[in-house]
């Protein structure tokens, strides 16, 4: 990959957004800012979710890239998105177009947190009614567990005691999925999927019903980082295997979508609630639309590498203060550095990936238009 592509990647927010704004201008994209109406900048200024419209705004087959679900993953997908426009010089069909959705969650980008001002994971959040009481014994013991901090920083040591502990007690199933699945019963823990509709998930659905109303068919990629082989693309399809959704993503990006749990230590997907593609999909098929969904992570470090980011995530939102900045500054951007590699080869890797990724999902379109 040349090294004048790599400029896509940037080093804040604020330059993402930037680079965005411009390059959408110059493909003379229908774009629309998003306003937080509470949270700002560290430094004061407005937080943004962007969107930029590329092709006839009656298309009827219609691909959406999403950056940013996850705070600090937003850099990953923003420079895909910028990448993309960088290359852009048309469609295979008159009938197509492409919605970028840039910064789903710009708090949690701007702030280097995966949640957003709530302490809410937003893929946790698109849940059709939030449950008051779905705390068992189990939840209990973990979330305590992972909730262990000190002045210091996160007790890691205790932590993975405890849980390597409850994985011998309970299996490693049992103990991956109160992790992963999300709870709806301590706001301050790991996992949180809030107890209303995020200012996100709400703005996010705006967008969808605004832009997906005229389309016949419908592919969505939910962009994100942290699981999978380093560098390499890992895809998570959450449609029924066998179903015409799970075939036409089949058919797009091949054996891979056969692959979801081969990522987990478990080596059983979680039962993940509230994702953000799910909702995705049901509002465009809400619509009468046909659609190709998946989220694609990008792989950066093993998974109990990754789970120290979620602990050092939580404790900087909870336990950082003036008498321990230098340690919340050093643990800040070891958490960014777990779910966006400085690596100028990982980066390359996921550019490389993500055009042939974006060439298959747009051919599939075509496809889909001339039947």
């Amino acid at each position: 990959m040349p090294d004048s592509v790599l400029p896509v990647f940037s080093q804040s927010y604020e330059e993402a957004r930037d680079k965005f704004l411009l390059l959408s201008k110059e493909h003379g994209a229908y774009s629309r800012s998003y306003k937080h109406p509470s949270a700002c900048t560290p430094n004061g200024a407005p937080l943004m979710l962007e969107t930029a419209w590329i092709g006839p705004r009656d298309a009827k087959n219609v691909m959406v890239m999403v950056s940013g679900t996850h705070g600090p993953e937003a850099y990953t997908g923003a420079a895909i998105q910028l990448n993309w426009l960088n290359g852009h010089k048309g469609f295979p069909s008159p009938s197509m177009a492409m919605l970028l959705i840039h910064g789903v969650n710009p708090y949690g980008w701007a702030h280097s947190s995966r949640t957003t001002e709530h302490n809410v994971d937003l893929n946790r959040n698109f849940v059709d009614s939030y449950p008051s009481d779905t705390s068992s014994q189990l939840t209990e013991q973990v979330q305590a567990l992972l909730c262990s901090s000190s002045p210091k920083g996160p007790r890691f040591k205790t932590i993975f005691i405890g849980l390597i502990r409850l994985l011998l007690n309970v299996g490693i199933t049992k103990v991956v999925n109160e992790i992963s699945n999300g709870q709806y019963t301590h706001a301050k823990g790991i996992g949180y999927g809030g107890d209303s509709a995020e200012w996100a998930n709400l703005t996010m659905r705006a967008v969808l019903d605004e832009h997906l109303k005229q389309a016949d068919n419908v592919t969505i990629i939910d962009w994100h980082t942290g699981i999978g082989r380093y560098g390499e693309p890992y895809f998570l399809c959450f449609d029924e295997p066998f179903s015409e959704e799970y075939q036409r993503a089949r058919s797009c990006w091949g054996a891979a979508i056969d692959k979801s749990n081969a990522g987990y230590s478990s080596g059983q997907r979680p039962d993940y609630q509230g994702l953000l593609i799910n909702a995705a999909r049901d509002i465009a098929q809400g619509f009468g639309a046909k659609t190709t969904t998946a989220v694609i992570e990008f792989g950066t470090y093993a998974n109990l590498k990754m789970l120290k980011g979620l602990l050092i995530d939580r404790w900087l939102r909870y336990h950082a203060d003036e008498e321990n900045l230098q340690i919340a500054a050093k643990l800040q951007t070891q958490m960014l550095r777990l779910f966006y590699p400085e690596d100028e080869r990982w980066r390359a890797s996921v550019l490389q990936h993500s055009e042939t990724i974006i060439a298959q999902s747009l051919a599939v379109l075509n496809t889909d238009d001339a039947s």
